[in-house]
């Protein structure tokens, strides 16, 4: 992240990718919930549901990547 945590109040739309700042970082989900307050949108993607992913707005499971290039084929 390149900006400022005090930025995230002031966004309109939030993409946490694979991140778990509910539980990881909490004091970043403070801004995060104020913003939400404030009507901003979250999306959240990860392969597993958490508590970041209950306070999104939209959760998209995403796929977990292939361990091995054997199971690409």
């Amino acid at each position: 992240m390149t900006n400022h945590w005090v930025d995230m109040i002031n966004a309109d739309v939030v993409l946490i990718m694979g991140g778990n700042p509910a539980e990881d970082h909490p004091i970043a989900m403070n801004w995060l919930t104020r913003a939400k307050e404030r009507g901003a949108y979250i999306l959240h993607v990860d392969p597993r549901f958490n508590r970041t992913s209950s306070i999104a707005d939209v959760f998209a499971k995403r796929a977990r990547a292939p361990t091995s290039p054997s199971s690409v084929a």
